[in-house]
């Protein structure tokens, strides 16, 4: 006695390999993505030229990545004072000690080192979407 399915197909033979339609175009289509997936380099693997990042004379690189180690934090640091702490307000900003150059650059460091973590985060999620 057989059994039919709910395609009316018979459903005597149950030893037999599922096979589904165009195997071969899927199998190809399958090994075309996963062969430019391995291909691609990831995103640990990336190599990053600090030259693209720091504007500087040739030859002077390291004297400019002194200064912008120097200025970029302290000015961070100046603007989430005056933005955040004193809430834009320019008496307020002035009750600060500006000349307490290290607090201020410590400040700023952590500002600056926050938002290149977000950076560096959001690049990390874009890079799935290129794999994908």
């Amino acid at each position: 006695m057989l059994k039919n399915n709910l395609n009316g197909q018979n459903m005597s033979n149950r030893n037999e390999p599922i096979q589904a339609r165009n195997n071969l175009d899927a199998s190809k289509n399958f090994q075309k993505r996963n062969k430019k997936r391995r291909e691609e380099v990831s995103f640990g693997q990336k190599e990053i030229d600090i030259k693209s990042f720091i504007i500087a004379p040739e030859g002077y690189e390291t004297f400019m990545f002194i200064i912008y180690f120097l200025t970029i934090p302290y000015l961070a640091g100046l603007t989430f004072l005056y933005l955040f702490i004193a809430q834009a307000s320019f008496t307020h900003f002035l009750n600060f000690k500006i000349s307490s150059y290290f607090v201020i650059w410590a400040i700023g460091y952590e500002v600056v080192a926050a938002i290149t973590l977000v950076l560096i985060a959001y690049a990390f999620t874009k890079s799935f979407k290129s794999i994908a």
